[in-house]
């Protein structure tokens, strides 16, 4: 079976209290992020406010620490030796990596922490947007971002590609979807253009940061944003998850990777139910249950 962690936005008040409330190890790992983080993130979380918590600074630690809690539980619950595959969506690849085994907890929230600083304030410097395109082909959203100068940020699915651009070029994206490509436009509430070049100066702080981690040989495979391929040598791991910030994120590529090595069945750990809707898009053949909080359904019915 597989892991799948998902990306900015799927945040929420509230998120993490009940599993934090039910098992001691998601309560010891929710204590230590704030000593780490070194404010009272904890409270963030659990009351806000959602202006705050959606901030890139404080929601990619945020979305972290509760994917690698809800992970390390679900492993008690059913079995870590059960998962062979971890991947994530955006931030979501880094509790990915961290769960299996590239980097510990402790240097996951400082990586998250980082680098969501890095990219709240490439936010502040440009006037980015991002729209989602549904319902046509990729060659269609191509002539679009020509057509607009705007750039392809997220694959999601057939028929679910996500541009992201200036603010105005997003405009002109939406006023001409439908006519150029036959789809729909779906404005994202979003603070910036993420997974693209206008991310730049993000990723070049966060890779001087990352110059001095050590990355480790996961212990399972793991498939990168960037490729859609298994990666496992550590310093590739390491460019690719640098050059994911500016990078389109391939997620109908990672799942159809994932499906080749034979596994359909998955865990989303995180809030909400965004990547299994996804999965349901991509191949009905896939199963995917969410578990974030107490209570959520862990059994797969075969």
């Amino acid at each position: 079976m597989g892991l799948l962690f998902p990306g900015q936005g799927t945040q929420m008040v509230g998120m993490g209290r009940s599993l934090v409330d039910h098992y001691e190890t998601a309560a010891k790992l929710f204590e230590e992020a704030s000593s780490i983080l070194g404010y009272d993130w904890e409270k963030l979380c659990f009351e806000g406010p959602m202006q705050t918590l959606t901030e890139s600074r404080h929601c990619q630690p945020a979305l972290f620490v509760h994917q690698f809690a809800a992970a390390r539980v679900l492993e008690e619950l059913v079995g870590a030796e059960k998962f062979t595959l971890a991947m994530g969506l955006s931030i979501g690849e880094v509790a990915a990596l961290a769960i299996a085994g590239v980097f510990d907890f402790k240097t996951g929230v400082k990586i998250v922490q980082k680098r969501g600083e890095f990219i709240q304030e490439a936010c502040e410097m440009s006037d980015g947007g991002m729209v989602s395109i549904l319902g046509t082909t990729f060659d269609a959203v191509e002539k679009l971002c020509d057509l607009c100068a705007v750039e392809i940020s997220n694959v999601n699915g057939p028929g679910q590609i996500v541009l992201a651009g200036e603010k105005e070029k997003i405009r002109h994206v939406i006023e001409m979807a439908t006519e150029v490509t036959g789809g729909k436009a779906l404005p994202l509430n979003v603070a910036g253009a993420f997974h693209s070049s206008w991310m730049e100066p993000a990723r070049e702080k966060f890779d001087t940061f990352l110059g001095g981690i050590i990355f480790k040989k996961p212990k399972f495979k793991v498939i990168s944003n960037v490729t859609g391929e298994i990666v496992e040598n550590p310093e590739r791991i390491k460019a690719l998850l640098i050059q994911q910030i500016v990078s389109p994120v391939r997620w109908w590529d990672c799942m159809r990777r994932a499906k080749r090595e034979g596994i359909n069945y998955f865990y989303e750990c995180g809030v909400g139910k965004t990547l299994a809707n996804m999965a349901k898009r991509i191949d009905n053949e896939l199963r995917v249950l969410s578990f974030g909080s107490y209570g959520d359904n862990i059994e797969f019915r075969r």
